[in-house]
């Protein structure tokens, strides 16, 4: 019985803390809305092109697998995919490919299709990209919003679509999320060995409640419940 209560102490000492961060986890993470952590509510959805297209001379479509007009500040332009999947921006009028839209247009297009309270401060070129946008390739035009949220878009650095809207609410959530799954790098994998591990203690610490609990309780009254019971 000492050694079940003395194991039971240390390991509750060890898991106590990490008890308490999955407890605030689940907390922050069942108040934030999701859609509000993704940012969709700041983000007014892409309208549909109705308007009449430029008419296509100098491209030759049986070089690309697709094709689709897209909506640039500067012009409609084809966003066209080759065998490899692959993109690449045209021109319509000359079939050139078309070089990057600058800072200022980055800057002008996220503006347009903010629905927050605020307005963009900066628009940055980013080849290295942040772990806040991890598994994205580079590079993005990164625009930041001066609201209470600290919001930035990430943009398409030819088309200028919307790629990934992050705020605090969202860098909270990955925090939470992270301390949540005890996944440091990638916050993807859920059966990462420290996880396990502290999954297999708690467990282990839970029944050694029980068995305290049936030493200390049940065992000595034993006699006393069973001659109740008849």
């Amino acid at each position: 019985m000492k050694f079940w209560r003395k194991w039971h102490k240390w390991l509750g000492l060890a898991l106590g803390v990490q008890v308490l961060l999955w407890i605030s986890g689940g907390v922050v993470m069942s108040v934030i809305p999701l859609d509000m952590v993704r940012g969709n509510h700041l983000v007014e959805p892409r309208q549909e092109i109705t308007a009449a297209q430029p008419v296509v001379t100098h491209v030759d479509f049986s070089q690309w697998r697709a094709w689709e007009w897209v909506r640039r500040p500067d012009l409609l332009a084809l966003q066209a995919t080759d065998f490899q999947g692959h993109h690449h921006f045209l021109d319509p009028v000359t079939g050139h490919k078309l070089s990057m839209i600058n800072a200022g247009q980055a800057k002008g297009r996220a503006q347009t299709r903010y629905l927050g309270q605020g307005n963009a401060i900066n628009a940055k070129l980013l080849s290295q990209l942040p772990d806040e946008v991890r598994g994205r390739q580079g590079p993005l035009y990164r625009v930041d919003f001066d609201d209470w949220i600290n919001t930035s878009f990430y943009l398409h650095p030819y088309s200028a679509e919307i790629i990934s809207v992050r705020s605090d609410l969202w860098r909270v959530f990955d925090f939470f999320w992270m301390l949540h799954i005890l996944d440091f790098e990638n916050r993807t994998d859920f059966n990462n060995p420290l996880l396990i591990s502290l999954a297999i203690a708690a467990w282990l610490f839970t029944l050694s409640g029980f068995i305290m609990l049936y030493h200390s309780l049940l065992k000595p009254n034993w006699r006393k419940l069973r001659y109740r019971v008849r």
